[in-house]
C-alpha cells in the first residue's frame, strides 16, 4: 500500500491536512486522534470474544522522536483535529493511582454532592522518563498495571484493608494511554520481557515529506458518537488467523513468535479506531484490517529504530566500561610493576646478591607475576646487575655512578667567597686591606668564620 493510496481515504486526508497545516507528524497524530476517539467510546463497546473473553479497546500510544520533535504539538494538534469533545486528561501516575482513577468515588461528606465516577480517560505522560521513574520504584505496579488496562481486566488488588481497597471491574473503564518517548530512553517499553512492547502503538514524530510551505488550517472533523453497547464484528478471515497463531502457540511451534497475538489484537484495536473516525458503527471491514496493517508497519519500523538506538547506546556504554577497566588495570599493573621493582632493590640492599627465584618467593603474592619485568628494566636501566649462572641467574645491585655535589652551607657563600665582599688580590701590598676586606683583624671575626667564609683552613 503506497502512502497516497493510505491517505485517500476522506478521514485519514482530514488527519494528513490537519498535520501539514499543524506541522506535525502524520503518523504521531493518527496515533493521538485514535487514541481519543477510542477514549470517546464507552466501556460497553469491546471487541468479539475471538480468542476467551470480549477484548478491550483500550490502546497505549507511545509517540517516538527527540526531545524536540514535538511531542507536546502533537497533542495539542490532536485536540483540534475533530469535533469530539473534551476528553478527561489526566497525567500517568502510578499503577494504584490509575485503578483509583476508575473507581467509585467514596462516599460524599455530610452536605456534599455525590462525585461522579470516571469511566473513560486519556491518561498521559509527556516523557518516558516518568514512566521509567514511578516504575523504578520498589513495589511499583505501573507495568503490571498498564498491561492490565490494555486488555480492560480487573484493576487493583484486595487490599487487607477495606478502606483503603481499590477494585476496578473488567470492562467497566475505557482508556488510552499516549507516552512521549526518545529512542534512547524507551528501554522501560520496548526492553520490558513481560510482553508491554508488543502491546504498544509506536508512532513516529518526525515526517521527512513535510512540505516546504505551510497549507492553511482546516476545520476540524466530525466524527459520530452515537456507538453505545455492543460488540464489534470482525470480518472472518481476521478471526481465523488470529485463531491460527493462537493454536500455534497452544502446539508449541518452534517458528511461532509469541508477540504476534498481542500484535495483532493491537492491530485490531486499531481497525476499530479507524472504523470509529471513520464515523461508522457497524462492522469492522476488511479496508480497515488493511489499513491497520500499514500503520502497524510503521509501528515495527519505529520499533525496530527505537530497538537499534538502545542497542547502540548499550555497545558505546559497554565499551566505555572496557575502556575503564582496561585502563584501570593498566594504573594497577603500573602501580605493581613500581611496587616489585621497589622490593627488588630492597632485598638487595639488605642480602648483596640473591638467585632468581629466592628474589621471586620473597615478593608479595600479588607482585611476583610482576617480577620478570621488574628485574629485566632494573637490569636496563643499571640499577641491577644481572650474572648468568648454570641454574639462572643471580642479581645484586648495580655500581653507583658518579657521587651527587654538594651544596655549601650557606646560601650567600659561593666557592668559599661571599660575593658582596672582596678579598685581596695575590699582588697587593703586604699588609694592606681593601676596601671592605675581611682579616684576621676584623672586630668580631673567629677563625673558624674565616674557614668557612674562605673555604681553607686558618693558619
Amino acid at each position: 500500500m503506497t502512502p497516497e493510496e493510505f491517505w485517500s481515504r476522506p478521514s485519514l486526508a482530514h488527519v494528513l491536512a490537519h498535520a501539514r497545516a499543524s506541522m506535525v507528524s502524520p503518523w504521531s497524530l493518527l496515533g493521538s486522534v485514535l487514541a481519543r476517539v477510542i477514549v470517546s467510546t464507552g466501556p460497553d463497546v469491546v471487541l468479539p470474544p475471538i480468542i476467551g473473553g470480549p477484548a478491550s479497546l483500550n490502546l497505549v500510544v507511545a509517540l517516538v522522536g527527540s526531545s524536540a520533535a514535538g511531542k507536546d504539538t502533537t497533542e495539542s494538534a490532536a485536540r483540534t483535529c475533530t469535533d469530539l469533545p473534551d476528553l478527561t486528561e489526566l497525567p500517568l501516575g502510578t499503577g494504584e493511582g490509575v485503578g483509583r482513577t476508575f473507581a467509585e468515588p467514596p462516599a460524599p461528606r455530610k452536605d456534599q454532592p455525590p462525585a461522579e465516577r470516571i469511566d473513560r480517560a486519556l491518561l498521559t505522560a509527556t516523557e518516558v522518563d516518568t514512566v521509567a521513574a514511578i516504575a523504578a520504584r520498589q513495589g511499583s505496579t505501573l507495568l503490571p498495571t498498564l498491561r492490565q488496562l490494555y486488555s480492560g481486566s480487573t484493576l487493583g488488588a484486595a487490599n487487607s484493608s477495606p478502606d483503603r481497597r481499590v477494585i476496578v471491574p473488567a470492562h467497566t473503564y475505557r482508556a488510552a494511554v499516549i507516552v512521549g518517548v526518545q529512542p534512547e530512553r524507551a528501554g522501560i517499553l520496548a526492553a520490558d520481557t513481560a510482553g508491554t512492547r508488543q502491546r504498544v502503538l509506536w508512532m513516529p514524530t518526525a515526517d521527512h515529506d513535510t512540505p516546504d510551505e505551510t497549507p492553511e488550517p482546516v476545520a476540524p472533523l466530525r466524527v459520530e458518537r452515537s456507538l453505545r453497547g455492543r460488540v464489534l464484528v470482525v470480518p472472518d478471515e481476521v478471526a481465523d488467523r488470529i485463531r491460527a497463531h493462537r493454536r500455534a502457540v497452544l502446539r508449541e511451534d518452534s517458528d511461532v513468535d509469541l508477540g504476534d497475538g498481542h500484535r495483532m489484537l493491537t492491530r485490531l484495536k486499531v481497525a476499530a479506531g479507524l472504523m470509529l473516525l471513520d464515523s461508522r458503527h457497524t462492522d469492522i471491514e476488511m479496508d480497515d484490517w488493511a489499513l491497520a496493517g500499514a500503520i502497524m508497519r510503521v509501528s515495527d519500523r519505529t520499533r525496530a529504530r527505537v530497538d537499534s538506538t538502545l542497542s547502540d547506546k548499550n555497545r558505546r556504554a559497554n565499551r566505555a566500561k572496557a575502556h575503564a577497566v582496561a585502563e584501570r588495570d593498566e594504573v594497577v599493573a603500573d602501580r605493581k610493576l613500581a611496587r616489585a621493582k621497589e622490593a627488588v632493590i630492597r632485598w638487595l640492599d639488605r642480602r648483596g646478591e640473591l638467585p632468581a627465584n629466592e628474589i621471586r618467593s620473597k615478593l608479595k603474592a600479588d607482585l611476583r607475576d610482576y617480577f620478570g619485568a621488574a628485574v629485566a628494566e632494573l637490569v636496563e636501566s643499571g640499577q641491577v646487575t644481572e650474572t648468568k649462572v648454570d641454574r639462572g641467574s643471580r642479581f645484586r645491585l648495580g655500581e653507583v655512578q658518579g657521587v651527587p655535589g654538594v651544596h655549601p652551607p650557606y646560601s650567600q657563600v659561593r666557592g668559599g667567597v661571599p660575593k658582596v665582599q672582596g678579598v685581596p688580590e695575590p699582588d697587593e701590598p703586604p699588609g694592606e686591606t681593601p676596601p671592605g676586606g675581611i682579616t684576621p683583624t676584623t672586630p668580631g671575626m673567629t677563625d673558624r668564620v674565616l674557614e668557612i667564609l674562605n673555604g681553607r683552613p686558618t693558619k
